[in-house]
């Protein structure tokens, strides 16, 4: 995809400064408020609680996720006999622990009790508690604003007058206010609410059913439905239009004899080439419907010559390309279950009726395997193996998974580990509180496999929940950055000079099939606020809104919102940025002596031409300095815009 070298360079600079001031050690005062995330004070609430944090970050509150960077896991229940936890449970010098397992606290503060998800308890005082598994904090300067929110949320007496706080599925939030200054690690600064898409594989209901419960809704405002969906009631221009049919995502495929390769036209995009969302989700869509393809909404031809001139309707790989294509960007990818399979074990063939090219490639995390040749001798564990003829491309025999969920692994199926080994608790992905609790599925859990070689791209340290022998064994909760370019937790670590700005998107996967009340329901939870679309408004498609005319500037920030070729001049060159039909102001008019300043101003001598004033600098491939400045000020005009469209 070609980028202006403006958007490239402005959003790299805002991306990078703003990523090397998230994580930080930062003092709160008196009267902020804390939004505790562990069992002791968050039990009832613990899903609305991110239900809230969305409605706080959507109108304008700036919530920090505070982390310690040193926190630890303590295995076994926090009171088990000679292995307590240096933490108490509630009060710290109680010397009462918590009977389950939990991390050390991320900070301690004293608190009076404003809101009790098990009710009676406000105005109860805390002398000094560890909160623990990740706490949202809000500083004591927005404090009045988000009580206003906060007290909509959890009170229903108040919806009438605030008709985003209404949802079939409510409950009141813990929040307490702190009676004296803490000091804790801000792991995530989160300044913009997530728009959310869900991939409608047949299985969409548990991703559904996870929002419900967290009182999270689409875009138009709408909860997410809990009816299966079909063409007539789910995708763009319907009452659920974040909720993405295979079609959809697909996008135009052209023809069997004209095929179009354009990986970044479906719903997951606008008509600009930018994402138009800021995750998607994949919940159980299956290997079998991602090798289906389809000419014209049936079977295809045995041959392209009898297939000329019909429309490919259905493509399962095309699906993952436009994921792929999806993950250039600052996004985030969120499969579970069957999905992990169907798109991480994708690899692209040639051969009708697929004609693949290589972006339509998975192996997001994973590295390819290379399967050896025949006669099949696996180790001990590593699965089921035939010996296919031509497996492996003409006259090349090799051993082959005989499950066809494990092709082109990537990732072989595991059960789940019992016991669990959990790792990495200082990132935002792996807050929880209390043990994790298993869950079957086709697919519980994945191994990478020694006998076809593969591994994490660029060996990168994935994996959150694994076996005890893991990773790489029994794992089932894994994130990382699209092809390992950088490290999940540290864009400082990089492979060939990545930045922050271009380590892509990021990439969850969980093993188990619907975690519904559950902790993996809270590690779903979890993803969609860690994306760095939701920690950093500087990404091109972060302004926030919806666009009526579509042409790449939300109505909020264009002037003329019912018009595709109007939105304003940003880089103050004389010309409209969208005079093309589409937001491009280093392309938005002829400038026929290079000077920055359109041709539109007025010819050459109304616009200075020969003299200094009234022309903007150039940069060495011809473009304005000018329009840079003009368009980093633009940039930095969308911090405060919270959406991350």
């Amino acid at each position: 995809m070609r980028l202006h070298t403006s958007l490239v360079i402005g959003t790299a600079l805002l991306v990078q400064l703003a990523s090397s001031a998230a994580a930080q050690v930062r003092n709160f005062e008196a009267g902020s408020l804390i939004v505790p995330t562990d069992s002791s004070y968050q039990s009832e609430g613990i899903y609305q609680a991110y239900g809230l944090l969305y409605q706080l970050l959507d109108q304008d509150v700036t919530v920090y996720w505070v982390i310690a960077d040193d926190k630890i896991w303590h295995q076994a229940d926090c009171d088990a006999p000679g292995d307590e936890c240096a933490w108490d449970c509630g009060e710290e010098g109680s010397g009462i622990k918590c009977p389950f397992p939990t991390a050390s606290p991320d900070f301690f503060a004293g608190a009076e009790v404003l809101w009790s998800d098990l009710g009676g308890a406000a105005g109860t005082s805390i002398a000094n508690h560890g909160y623990r598994s990740g706490p949202f904090v809000i500083d004591a300067a927005d404090r009045d604003l988000a009580l206003t929110i906060i007290n909509a949320w959890n009170d229903p007496a108040l919806w009438a007058a605030n008709s985003w706080a209404d949802r079939s599925v409510a409950g009141v939030v813990s929040v307490h206010s702190a009676t004296s200054s803490f000091q804790g690690f801000v792991s995530k600064k989160l300044i913009a609410a997530p728009s959310i898409a869900v991939f409608a594989d047949g299985n969409e209901k548990i991703a559904n059913e996870y929002l419900r419960n967290a009182g999270i809704p689409q875009s138009n405002g709408n909860e997410f439905p809990d009816i299966k969906c079909d063409v007539d009631t789910c995708g763009p221009n319907t009452d659920n239009p974040d909720m993405l049919t295979v079609p959809s995502v697909a996008g135009d495929m052209g023809t069997c004899d004209a095929p179009n390769s354009n990986h970044s036209n479906g719903a997951l995009f606008k008509s600009n080439g930018e994402p138009a969302f800021c995750q998607i989700m994949s919940m159980h869509w299956g290997v079998n419907d991602r090798e289906l393809v389809e000419c014209n909404g049936g079977a295809c031809p045995s041959t392209p010559e009898q297939c000329a001139g019909q429309p490919i309707t259905y493509h399962g790989h095309e699906v993952v390309a436009e994921v792929r294509s999806f993950l250039a960007y600052p996004t985030h990818f969120f499969a579970e279950c069957q999905a992990v399979n169907a798109y991480e074990n994708t690899v692209p063939n040639p051969n009708w009726p697929y004609l693949d090219d290589d972006g339509r490639i998975g192996h997001f995390l994973t590295t390819t395997g290379n399967p050896p040749a025949c006669p099949c001798n696996p180790g001990p564990g590593e699965g089921q193996f035939e010996c296919v003829v031509d497996g492996c491309g003409a006259g090349q025999d090799c051993c082959l998974p005989k499950d066809v969920k494990e092709r082109g692994a990537g990732f072989m199926i595991a059960a789940q580990p019992d016991p669990y080994q959990m790792l990495r608790p200082d990132v935002a992905y792996a807050q929880f509180d209390g043990a994790f609790e298993r869950e079957g599925g086709s697919e519980p859990a994945y191994n990478l496999s020694s006998y076809l070689g593969t591994t994490y791209k660029n060996d990168r340290d994935v994996t959150f929940i694994t076996a005890d022998n893991g990773p790489g064994v029994a794992d089932v909760w894994m994130t990382g950055y699209v092809d390992g370019i950088c490290d999940v937790n540290d864009t400082n670590d990089d492979v060939g000079g990545s930045t922050a700005a271009t380590c892509g998107g990021k990439v969850s996967y969980l093993g188990g099939h619907d975690y519904t009340d559950k902790k993996g329901q809270r590690l779903f939870l979890n993803a969609l606020f860690e994306a760095d679309c939701v920690t950093n408004a500087n990404w091109p498609n972060a302004d926030g809104g919806q666009d009526s005319d579509g042409d790449g500037v939300s109505d909020p920030n264009d002037p003329f919102p019912n018009d595709p070729d109007q939105c304003g001049d940003s880089d103050n060159d004389h010309c409209d940025d969208c005079s093309s039909g589409t937001y491009a102001p280093n392309d938005d008019g002829p400038d026929s002596d290079g000077d920055g300043i359109c041709d539109a101003a007025g010819g050459n001598e109304a616009e200075g031409e020969g003299s200094p004033s009234g022309c903007g600098c150039q940069s060495s491939d011809g473009s304005s300095s000018f329009a840079l400045f003009g368009f980093a000020l633009l940039v930095l005009s969308f911090t405060r815009r919270r959406r991350a469209h």
